[in-house]
């Protein structure tokens, strides 16, 4: 009896030490994406009404279409951020853009849908359009995302992204997954639509693979 209690003890015990060190690997290597006080390493793409970090935040608040790209660019990672939207426009989108590419204007890759219709769905920028959800995965996308957006709170947007593969998670959860991106190294983005009020991001971070 002793000797199964001495076992069950040590499986224990290295179990702990196990999910010790992989959170210990999972915390290395982040880079956060802006300064507490400051937009260095951004480029607004199109003309915003404003782009500041206040209180340790990004803000963003354009009346045209715009991405605002980071310096930053990366092939393989995982990126992830919080996103507050503003309520005063029910169709209002945004996005957290990866893989982005182009000097200027409206860039090409991919972004993860952030809005009240389609949150953390994955979309090609002058790549196709809607890649998750399409015809045959919606029923999938609508079972996975039901319930997870809350418009009246923060909400947590996670991308995974190694070779042409991708997976994106919403508040902890996956929605979206693809197969067949485009293998280039790129920048990061954040989106404003043009309608709707000012849009709130904390603690982007991003780590290579």
């Amino acid at each position: 009896m002793r000797m199964i209690q001495r076992t069950s003890l040590f499986c224990t015990l290295l179990g702990v030490l196990v999910l010790l060190a992989n959170a210990k690997q999972e915390s290395k290597g982040w880079i956060n994406l802006y300064e507490a006080n400051s937009t260095k390493g951004w480029t607004p793409r199109a003309k915003v009404e404003s782009f500041e970090s206040v209180d340790g935040e990004l803000h963003l608040f354009s009346k045209v279409n715009v991405w605002v790209l980071s310096d930053l660019q990366m092939k393989d990672f995982v990126v992830e951020g919080e996103v507050k939207i503003p309520l005063d426009y029910k169709g209002f989108n945004s996005g957290l853009g990866f893989r982005l590419a182009g000097d200027q204007g409206k860039p090409k890759g991919y972004q993860c849908e952030i809005d009240q219709i389609k949150p953390a769905a994955i979309y090609g920028i002058g790549l196709g359009g809607w890649i998750y959800p399409n015809k045959q995965t919606a029923g999938e996308y609508a079972q996975r995302v039901q319930g997870l957006f809350d418009p009246n709170s923060w909400n947590h947007f996670r991308v995974r992204c190694l070779g042409p593969n991708a997976k994106t998670f919403l508040n902890g959860k996956i929605v979206a997954e693809a197969n067949d991106l485009v293998e280039a190294k790129g920048s990061f983005g954040i989106q404003h639509h043009g309608k709707g009020g000012l849009v709130r991001f904390r603690n982007l971070r991003a780590r290579p693979l």
